[in-house]
This record gives structure tokens, C-alpha cells and sequence, in this order.
């Protein structure tokens, strides 16, 4: 009798489930909390199946580290309050509510309730990267400014020296001052199109398949000292695309360059794929199978002023994604560490037509 109850009173909370979210119960036996109920469309969107959950302690189907946070959720509804947490399962980020059901003064279960908020916290941080963007382009802007008119003399004099002196040990020294002056005007050019994008666009309708082949041939002596091949795999029919081809082949140097960098030396091979995403847009692979890159580094790939390079600036992929949004695309890093990285650009374009 007491079996049917049961599947009756979880019949009454099914109807309960909210929209786009789920509903669970666990009591506490042996000092573990147990689930003894989980259900709803949020479930099946996640990666954890229901049958990891029923019957199941959080240390058994979560990581170490989220299973204590739970754990003190937990605790605190199981003494007779209320609780209200966000939490996330795999990209799924969601907000819950830990309610407490007492009998007699003594909590006997609690039952929770979660509701997905993805869309909800996408937005607030690309709004908050927005606000970043901005802050970063009027600070960009100060620098540029004042950085550019003494460089552009520093250079100019630096030229004049290095016609008129005939030391060699001199003109070894003015050409080392030179390539660090082009490093500093190259961070200062990165600073203007921080500041102003739209206005550094010049777009044309371009061959896609020429202009990587074009990359390709730039990047190969680079790659080559390190006895690394690239793979450029076209499929066969020409891609066209309304592009500004400078600003493209910018990005493509710098996501090459990357993976140049991430792979070891000999032997090993980075893959260009180019092919027809849908009938109004294409895609392009960057795969590697250098070191990879850790879950909490991927976060913050496009973050301003971030880098692990000795000598980076950090804006160099943030500019990579400006680049691509101004041409109405996407790009999405994938990576696992000691096995390689795969980046994919979506952009928009077409077959051309024969």
C-alpha cells in the first residue's frame, strides 16, 4: 500500500515540474542525502542520465568539489530552511530552490525544484562583455593617441640614423630597436581597431578557397621550422564570401599561429577544413594536436588583456572574435589538453555560382 502512495504522491509532483527545468526530492540516510525523485525537461538536456541521480549520493555522480557545495545546501534545507542556489551541469546553468517538508517539527524529505537559465546568463555575460569592450576602446583609444605621434618620430629618426652610420655593430643595434618599434606599432594598430572596427573595414566579394590557400603559403616557413605540415582540405566547389579580406586573413594568421605554437616539433600536422555549413553559410576547422587547453583557460580565451605568452598582449583572439561578429559570424574553441584544439569559424557565404 505504502508502494502505491508513493507512486501517487510522485504522480502529484510531476505536475509540479516547472517549464524547462526539473523537480527532485532526497532524504537523509546515514548522514547521506539520497535521491529518492528527479524529473523534467531539463534532464534530458543535460548529460547526467536519471538513473545516475535516483537512489544516489552527490558524491556519486558529481565532481568532488560541487558535491561539498551541494552537500552544504543540502544540510542547510535538511535543518528546516529555505535555500536558493544557482549551479550548472555542463554548459546547463540553472537556479534552484531547496524546500523542506516537515512532519511533527522534523524535516522527512526535501523537495527541490530547478529552473534553466542559460539563454538568461548568456546574455548577462555578453552584455558584460559588451561593457568590457567598451571600457577597453576608450581606454584603447587614449593609448593609440598618444602613443602614435611620438612613435611614428621615434621611427622616422631611427630610419635616418640607419643610412647615415656604417658601423656594422651600430646597424645590428638600430635593427633590433626597428623590429621592437614595428612590435610597439603593430600593439598600437591592435588598440585602433579595438577602438574603431567598423571603421578599419574595406569589404569586397572574395574566393574563400584562395584566400586560405593564400595564408597557407604565408604560414608554411613558420611551420616548417618546426617540421610541421598544414593540411589545407578544400572541398570542391569555390566558397565566396562578402569579407573584408585583409581583416580575414588576420584572423586565420593568428589562429594558425597559435597552433603552430601549441604543437610539438616534427611530424605532426594542422588541419584546414573549408566546406558548406548551410545553403548561406561555410565553415572553416583549424584542427591541431598540440597541448590543448584547460576548461578554466578555454572561459576566458576572448578576455581583453588575458594571455599565457610571454610576449602576448592578450588581444589577439579577442580582435580574432570582434573580427568575425563584425561579419555577422561565430567562433567556438574546443579543446582537451594532451590531445589538440579545433576551432570553428561559421561565417556567411555560398557556393559560387558557375
Amino acid at each position: 500500500m505504502e508502494k502505491n502512495d508513493n507512486k501517487a504522491l510522485d504522480n502529484d509532483y510531476r505536475d509540479l515540474i516547472p517549464r524547462n527545468g526539473f523537480l527532485f526530492k532526497f532524504i537523509k540516510k546515514d548522514n547521506d542525502f539520497i535521491h529518492t525523485f528527479v524529473e523534467g525537461d531539463f534532464i534530458t538536456k543535460s548529460i547526467t542520465p536519471t538513473a545516475m541521480v535516483i537512489g544516489k549520493k552527490l558524491s556519486d555522480f558529481l565532481p568532488m568539489k560541487q558535491a561539498l557545495i551541494k552537500q552544504r545546501f543540502y544540510e542547510t534545507a535538511w535543518n528546516g530552511e529555505t535555500v536558493n542556489y544557482e549551479g550548472e551541469v555542463g554548459d546547463i546553468h540553472y537556479v534552484a530552490s531547496l524546500n523542506p517538508l516537515m512532519v511533527n517539527g522534523e524535516v522527512t524529505e526535501v523537495i527541490g525544484t530547478a529552473i534553466d537559465i542559460t539563454d538568461k546568463k548568456r546574455n548577462e555575460n555578453k552584455l558584460l562583455e559588451l561593457e568590457k569592450l567598451a571600457v577597453v576602446g576608450e581606454l584603447a583609444a587614449g593609448i593609440a593617441h598618444e602613443i602614435r605621434n611620438p612613435l611614428t618620430s621615434i621611427i622616422g629618426f631611427t630610419q635616418i640614423i640607419s643610412e647615415r652610420v656604417d658601423d656594422a655593430s651600430i646597424h645590428e643595434y638600430l635593427g633590433i630597436m626597428m623590429r621592437e618599434l614595428d612590435r610597439i606599432n603593430s600593439i598600437v594598430n591592435e588598440f585602433m581597431f579595438i577602438a574603431k572596427p567598423d571603421e578599419t573595414m574595406k569589404v569586397s566579394t572574395n574566393n574563400i578557397n584562395s584566400l586560405i590557400a593564400d595564408v597557407n603559403k604565408f604560414m608554411e616557413p613558420q611551420s616548417n621550422l618546426k617540421g610541421i605540415r598544414i593540411n589545407f582540405d578544400s572541398q570542391s566547389e569555390e566558397i565566396t564570401a562578402v569579407c573584408d579580406q585583409n581583416l580575414m586573413k588576420q584572423v586565420l594568421i593568428n589562429l594558425i599561429q597559435n597552433s603552430i605554437e601549441a604543437t610539438e616539433e616534427n611530424g605532426e600536422e594542422i588541419k584546414i577544413s573549408l566546406g558548406q555549413a548551410s545553403d548561406e553559410k561555410f565553415f572553416i576547422h583549424i584542427t591541431d594536436k598540440g597541448n590543448g587547453i584547460t576548461s578554466d583557460r578555454l572561459k576566458r580565451l576572448f578576455e581583453p588583456f588575458y594571455t599565457t605568452k610571454e610576449k602576448g598582449t592578450g588581444l589577439g583572439l579577442m580582435i580574432c572574435r570582434r573580427i568575425i561578429e563584425l561579419h555577422q559570424g561565430t567562433i567556438e574553441f574546443k579543446s582537451d589538453v594532451g590531445t589538440g584544439t579545433e576551432v570553428t569559424i561559421i561565417l556567411p557565404g555560398k557556393v559560387a555560382s558557375t
